[in-house]
């Protein structure tokens, strides 16, 4: 077991039996992530060492750059030597999960692999993998700043030392919070063509609404050469929308608004921006604004606050307030019944409620 290897073993017990420059393995267990692996097969180990093993593991738990659990049961095996040997089976996750370290930003950027370092020596080289990894059903997972439901189908090749993986990943529906802003997943599809290097080609659609328009971000491509259209309901310009996403407002709105923020103002905005964004990751959620030009006509920097966290990965909780007034809170739930439906319960500032239901329905 090498010092960087994704899981550690103990509590070895089995029985062995030893004769004409072989092992027998007839059954060998010992626990894993909190889980059980299983080994049995043969061994030999003169004139060099040769091996041929079966290995099972339930309920095995790894950890992935200390930002996704797995849940994982596998049928491995083993056959070769230390100058050539091949890995081949499948794995089945039975569940995946975030951590609270999980941040999809730096994640994103760790995903993509190559042939760039220099290759490392030893067995791990040696070992040639053809490993098939499902999902035993479709994904539910949940964070703060994403919520995805699909399944994935690949399959790890390469080596030990320089794993690759090939395969699709579809995403059948969830969210994600980008800039503070929630998107929600129409279309998620994650291709895993390149046979020499990790190279995910995204064909994704986000959609949400900002002031009464609704917005739809299509990317498509591999992460370095990515390609994204923008299409808006009513219809606009693309600058128009870009300006959307980025300032919450079009272009022909930002030229009329009054510019006259001062300097503090604007010293201030940026202050908030840090600060809601510090509160955001260690309160764990899904967003956090403080905007000091609304709520204070432009003299109270950070009077406007608005939270949004996810309790589920079904159910989102919004809360806004003016804290120059303890009277103007807005309070939300929002439930996602399915795909299609979802319903949403509002207290507003006047302590009126509204419910309201949406139905979700693709073009």
């Amino acid at each position: 077991m090498t010092p960087d290897a994704p899981l550690g073993l103990q509590n070895l017990n089995g029985v062995l039996d030893i004769s004409n420059d072989k092992v027998n393995v007839t059954q060998l267990t010992g626990d894993a992530g909190g889980g059980q692996i299983l080994a049995r097969g043969v061994i030999g180990y003169r004139p060099q060492l040769q091996m041929n093993l079966a290995l099972q593991g339930k309920n095995v738990r790894i950890r992935y750059q200390d930002a996704i659990r797995t849940v994982l049961e596998s049928e491995l095996n083993l056959m070769g030597t230390s100058e050539a040997a091949n890995l081949t089976g499948r794995v089945l996750i039975n569940s995946l999960s975030f951590t609270p370290n999980f941040d999809l930003a730096s994640l994103a950027g760790q995903v993509q692999s190559g042939p760039e370092s220099a290759p490392s020596e030893g067995m791990a080289q040696n070992l040639k993998l053809n490993i098939a990894v499902q999902t035993a059903r479709d994904l539910n997972l949940a964070s703060s700043e994403v919520s995805l439901q699909g399944q994935a189908n690949l399959r790890v090749i390469g080596t030990a030392a320089d794993p690759v993986i090939v395969g699709r990943t579809e995403f059948t529906g969830g969210d994600i919070f980008l800039m503070n802003r929630r998107y929600k997943i129409e279309r998620g599809i994650i291709e895993f063509s390149n046979p020499n290097r990790t190279e995910p080609v995204l064909n994704v659609r986000l959609t949400t609404t900002i002031n009464q328009y609704n917005l739809s971000l299509t990317f498509l491509g591999p992460l370095d050469k990515m390609q994204t259209s923008y299409v808006s309901d009513p219809q606009l310009p693309t600058a128009d929308i870009i300006n959307l996403i980025a300032r919450g407002k079009t272009t022909q709105q930002a030229a009329a608004s009054p510019s006259n923020l001062g300097a503090s103002s604007l010293l201030a905005q940026g202050a908030a921006s840090q600060v809601s964004s510090g509160v955001q990751k260690l309160a764990g959620l899904s967003s956090l604004s403080i905007d000091p030009t609304l709520g204070g006509n432009n003299s109270n920097p950070g009077a406007r606050v608005a939270m949004q966290k996810r309790i589920t990965s079904s159910f989102l909780f919004t809360f806004a307030t003016d804290v120059t007034s303890a009277q103007r809170e807005i309070i939300q739930g929002e439930y996602q019944f399915s795909k299609r439906w979802s319903a949403s319960v509002t207290r507003d500032e006047n302590g009126g409620f509204a419910v309201d239901g949406k139905f979700h329905k693709r073009y």
